[in-house]
């Protein structure tokens, strides 16, 4: 199991991307796996994603709550 950096980009156009957008009083990681690698933030390395296969996430964008950088799964 690995921490996976995310790439950090620029907030895409409206339409252009899946954005995932955390609650204000949501919990801090938006997905929870069963097995498999961390996803963190490219910017300030808080996690993300949590026990997750490689190729179980495509073509979204995170919006990270901790800093507010939005996050894209770079190719698995």
């Amino acid at each position: 199991m690995a921490n996976i950096q995310l790439e950090v980009i620029t907030e895409p156009e409206k339409g252009t991307a899946s954005v995932l957008v955390p609650g204000a009083d949501g919990p801090q990681v938006m997905f929870t796996g069963t097995a498999g690698d961390t996803y963190v933030c490219g910017s300030c390395s808080k996690p993300i994603c949590e026990k997750i296969q490689r190729g179980q996430l495509v073509n979204l964008v995170f919006k990270c709550f901790a800093c507010g950088s939005y996050n894209r799964v770079r190719g698995t």
